[in-house]
Formats: structure tokens, sequence, C-alpha cells
């Protein structure tokens, strides 16, 4: 099993908190979110690790050699991250990850170890999404419909009264459902552009008529970090509950 780390973005919303870094590289309670993914990455086993970078990408690549010399990092840099949205960045692994089993996470996204363990361990195969069940949704979340155990739905136009969930940013793509997933990345760029979230080929391959799984944060803590108040609730409420 690899893991996909998509780190290509600014982080403007964040404003002086950011101070010239890649969002991933922003601090939460003395250490960085990057550091948070990677720890979890690594207690899981999970050692092959693929990191799409963008901005200061150079800043990423230095820390991990610092901080994370003995693990198996490669990059991809996105040299458009300012131009185009994240299904671009994952887009351009295809070479590097077609035919593998891997985790993709989000690098702006907090979350317990345990959320990890349950999609890694999943009993479900091809494409697994991790989706909180229990949060209020809102306009802004990338939420998600169910039917009979399957995401039916996902997208941020999801009416919130309708939705059953919010995917939180990790997803498991098994080997045999990653050729396609490529596919689709490629055939949703064609049809939609490059400013598009990557979730609109999840949509495209439901669509296709394909099942895509889910697994439930189960109520573990987690949050994406945006603003900076959902960095003051990583701080206060987040990360005290998931160091390991």
């Amino acid at each position: 099993m690899k893991a996909m780390i998509i780190a290509a973005g600014e982080g403007k919303r964040l404003a002086n908190y950011s101070k010239n870094k890649p969002k991933t590289l922003v601090e939460v309670s003395g250490m960085p979110i990057l550091c948070y993914i990677l720890n979890n990455l690594i207690k899981e086993g999970i050692k092959d690790i693929l990191i799409v970078t963008g901005y200061n990408g150079k800043m990423i690549r230095e820390f991990v050699k610092r901080e994370y010399g003995k693990l198996n990092v490669d990059y991809v840099h996105n040299e458009d991250y300012d131009k185009t949205n994240n299904i671009y960045s994952v887009y351009l692994t295809k070479s590097k990850m077609i035919n593998n089993s891997f985790i993709l996470i989000n690098s702006d996204v907090l979350f317990h170890s345990d959320i990890l363990k349950d999609l890694k361990n999943s009993n479900k195969s091809g494409l697994i999404l991790s989706v909180d069940l229990n949060k209020n949704l809102g306009e802004e979340e990338m939420k998600v419909r169910i039917e009979e155990d399957l995401i039916v739905e996902i997208s941020k136009e999801i009416d919130p009264k309708k939705a059953d969930g919010e995917y939180i940013g990790l997803t498991r793509i098994d080997k045999e459902m990653s050729k396609l997933f490529y596919q689709i990345l490629e055939e949703t760029i064609k049809d939609k552009g490059t400013g598009v979230f990557y979730e609109e080929a999840f949509q495209s391959i439901i669509n296709h008529g394909y099942d895509v799984y889910y697994e439930s944060t189960k109520g573990l803590p987690w949050i994406e970090i945006d603003t900076p108040e959902d960095l003051e609730v990583a701080m206060n409420k987040v990360a005290p509950n998931i160091k390991n």
C-alpha cells in the first residue's frame, strides 16, 4: 500500500499563518499538518509516499528530507498550482501511481490515526472514501449521499438537508480500480477542465455504474484546515485528541 499526499496549495485563506509557506507546513500546536499525516502513515506501516508539491514546493522537500530522511518519499511538482485545482495535481501522479493500491490524502486534513487504519484495513474493495456521518453540514463541505451502503452522489452542491455525510479528504484506491480512476480523471479534465475538484472523477465513476464505498470516521476527531477559525479549532479541540 502506497500513499499520495496532495500538497500543492498555498492556503491563502489562512492569511498570516501560512507566512509564504505551503499550507501543509502550517503548524498546529507546534507541529506542521504534514507531520501529523506522515506520522499516521508511518504508524500504519505505509512508508512509500508520493507528495504532489506546488506553492513553494522546495520547502516541503527540504522539510521532509530533514525530518523524515529514512522514508521513501517521491515527488511530483504541479507548476500550474495557481491556475489549476486539485484534479490536475492528482492527474500528474498517473505514471507513478497507476496499477498500484494507494491512499489519497488531502494535505490540509488533520485526522485521528484510527481513521486511516479503518480505511486501510477495510474489507471493501475498489474505491473507498472516508466519510463523517455525524457532522452538521453546510454549503462549503464536500457532501455525499448514500443509498444501500454505497455513495451515489458526491458534491459541494448537494443540499445539506439531503446529504448523509461529508467526505473528509482520505480515499483508498485499490490496484484494480487505479487504471479506471486515472482514465476517468483524464476524461473529466477534457470535459470540465482543470479548475474542478478531483471528486468530480469520483462522481463520474459512480455515473459509469461502478460501486463507490465508504468507511465511517466513527466520530473520531478530524478537521480540514482552511481558515484561521479552523486552525483555532484544530489546536484546541482536534490536535490534543489525536496525538499518539
